[in-house]
Parts: C-alpha cells; sequence; structure tokens
C-alpha cells in the first residue's frame, strides 16, 4: 500500500525575532498531523513582497515588528491579501488587543510560550482550510 501524499500547508512567517522564528519553524516540523511550508521573512515589507509573488495559505504574523509602526502590521498585511487567513502570534498577553486583532481580520491571536506545537499547527491547518472552503463556496456561486 502507498502513502498519499499531502500537499503541504503553505505558511508565510512574518517573524523578526530569529530565536521566535527557530523556535516556532522547528516546533511545525515535529507536527505529524501535517506538512508545513514555512517561508520565513524578518520584514513586514518583505512578507508583503512574498505575498505578490506567491500563494500562501495563511499567515503567521507578530505584531510588533522593527520596521512596522505600532500594530500596523496586521492592517497592512490584511489590506493587501485579505483573503489569506492571519494567525497573530504575538508576546503582548493583552485580551483588549486579541479582540482588536480579531475585529480588524486575524482569524486567531496565539500568545508565544503559551501555545503548544499541535494547537499551533492545528490553528493554522483549521484558518487554512476554513479560507479554502470559502473560496470553494465562493467560486461555486459565481458558476451559477
Amino acid at each position: 500500500m502507498t502513502a498519499t501524499r499531502r500537499r503541504p500547508v503553505r505558511v508565510l512567517f512574518v517573524e523578526d525575532n530569529p530565536g521566535d522564528a527557530r523556535l516556532v519553524k522547528e516546533a511545525l516540523a515535529d507536527v505529524r498531523s501535517a506538512d508545513f511550508e514555512v517561508t520565513h521573512v524578518e520584514h513586514l515589507h518583505e512578507g508583503l513582497r512574498q505575498l505578490a509573488r506567491r500563494k500562501f495559505d495563511v499567515i503567521l504574523l507578530d505584531l510588533l515588528l522593527g520596521d512596522t509602526p505600532r500594530l500596523g502590521a496586521l492592517l497592512e498585511i490584511y489590506e493587501q491579501a485579505s483573503r489569506v487567513p492571519v494567525v497573530v502570534l504575538t508576546g503582548l498577553e493583552d485580551e483588549s488587543l486579541g479582540r482588536w486583532a480579531r475585529k480588524e481580520g486575524a482569524r486567531e491571536y496565539l500568545i508565544k510560550g503559551k501555545v503548544e506545537s499541535e494547537a499551533l499547527a492545528n490553528t493554522l491547518l483549521d484558518a487554512a482550510r476554513q479560507a479554502s472552503v470559502k473560496r470553494s463556496g465562493a467560486t461555486a456561486e459565481r458558476r451559477h
């Protein structure tokens, strides 16, 4: 019997802390329930360039980037790629900020160091699947 090869989930990961980026990439590499193809960039402008060039299933975004005005990263990413779900992964443990991020379009708001590998993977998978279902539904509606 041959194993079916699943398509990896394409993740654009915008994180300016190399240590945090390494930990997240290692955590996703250890997950057995899915394969992740992670494209890591350190600056928002690099992320926006990647979004213009390639298709991603989900964006994993740190809210506080050194090259971006406070909290501007989510607004800029969402403005360019509103059809790609955004999961915020940040060190800011702030419920009101989490509500704001969701209101502005983030699918989820996760705290660095408080989320396990499987939970992160499941959040990314769910966000990518929900977006795929929405796109499929919109395509089907346009055909009718």
